[in-house]
């Protein structure tokens, strides 16, 4: 295919710019996304639920996928604590 019959955009002008912007902002004041706070505690519980629950995690791991305890820690649940600090 030549480039004439290829009909791509690339690049991102300030129309594109603003739009964006507004689509965000609306997206904001509808309360589909929480303050900075809010995702904050999600994380920190999410990260506390994750240690209670690792050996459950690690078990239904090796039942499901068999993976191994190490191979669980390393790729699942260990990468959970890596992201979140």
């Amino acid at each position: 295919m030549t480039s004439s019959k290829v009909n791509k955009k690339l690049v991102f002008d300030s129309e594109e710019a603003l739009a964006t912007v507004n689509d965000l902002r609306t997206t904001f004041d509808s309360g589909k996304t929480q303050s900075y706070e809010w995702r904050f505690s999600q994380l920190k519980a999410l990260l506390e639920l994750t240690e209670q629950k690792e050996q459950e995690i690690v078990k239904a791991l090796y039942s499901d996928l068999s993976k191994s305890e190490a191979e669980s820690f390393i790729q699942e649940v260990g990468t959970q604590f890596l992201s979140t600090n």
